[in-house]
């Protein structure tokens, strides 16, 4: 930086001062000019910030200039999508955990379809298998066995019912 000898003329020092002073407020008016945008209201401005998109309105109340944040309620939107996205991607992710579990989910089209158009694929290693005679048998045997005990029971239940009945009638009659 040249050096100005001031003693000489103070003119052309003075001049010297205000043009590095003018140099110096036009480089740093350059390096903020482009982040905030200021628009004037009633009772102060609002300021936009270019880089982050924030919105703030300033005012000077109490003599005291202070700037706060205005919703953002595009911004709340695009969150709550977001979310929601997120939400949804994992609720499929869980039904198609589950239809795997419970071998409902489709077949693949790339590992070719086994079975016939329209039919619904089987379990992995499940399929509907015929009972046996022996199962038919075992199964109403089982049967004839639940229904025998609520006989029983039941002609329990009547017998205690008929003992309270004929103990309440001895109670009630009068001797003569």
């Amino acid at each position: 930086m040249p050096r100005f000898n001031c003693s000489s003329s103070t003119t052309a020092c003075a001049v010297a001062l205000a043009g590095f002073v003018l140099m110096v407020a036009g480089a740093s008016a350059q390096e903020f000019d482009g982040r905030f945008s200021m628009t004037p209201t009633k009772d102060g401005f609002i300021r936009l910030d270019k880089q982050s998109g924030a919105v703030s309105i300033c005012a000077n109340p109490d003599g005291q200039w202070s700037c706060r944040a205005m919703p953002d309620d595009q911004k709340a939107l695009l969150d709550k999508l977001a979310k929601l996205e997120q939400e949804n991607k994992t609720l499929r992710e869980e039904n198609r955990r589950l239809e795997d579990v419970m071998g409902l989910s489709p077949p693949d089209p790339g590992k070719g379809g086994e079975g016939k158009p329209g039919e619904l694929p089987q379990p992995p290693g499940q399929g509907f298998k015929v009972p046996t005679e022996k199962d038919l048998d075992h199964a109403f045997d089982y049967f004839e066995g639940m229904l025998k005990k609520f006989r029983e029971r039941l002609k329990k239940f009547d017998e205690d019912q008929q003992r309270k009945d004929d103990g309440a009638k001895e109670k009630n009659t009068v001797p003569l």
